[in-house]
């Protein structure tokens, strides 16, 4: 438990606006930046979501986003993303779960549906 209190007490000032996943509507996007990746969600509701990554070597897959850890800890902030945070999601590959942590998120940007005024 030490090793939590101490990475929250040096990571203040990294960790940034949270974002509760249950605001996130069906059909509504997430692109979460994080150093080397940016991982764009397509959500189907406020857990699971299509993904598409930047990169090859990532999952691009029917996710269940789970919430974001503290570094290195196994500690999880459910249904909730924060900058400074690692991003964790789960996934099937072959049949099997698989669990994916990314490194810590330096931006989320939300792409909201908005409704269209009828004439």
């Amino acid at each position: 438990m030490t090793d939590l209190i101490a990475y929250l007490k040096a990571s203040a000032d990294k960790v940034g606006d949270q974002l509760d996943l249950s605001e996130v509507r069906p059909g509504e996007g997430l692109k979460i930046v994080t150093q080397h990746t940016d991982y764009v969600f397509t959500m189907l509701n406020e857990h699971e979501a299509d993904l598409a990554c930047s990169r090859f070597d990532r999952p691009h897959a029917r996710v269940k986003i789970m919430g974001c850890t503290f570094g290195d800890s196994s500690s999880i902030k459910p249904d909730h993303l924060f900058c400074g945070g690692n991003l964790e999601f789960t996934y099937e590959l072959d049949g099997q779960p698989m669990v994916h942590k990314t490194t810590a998120i330096k931006a989320i940007y939300w792409r909201r549906n908005t409704p269209s005024l009828a004439s």
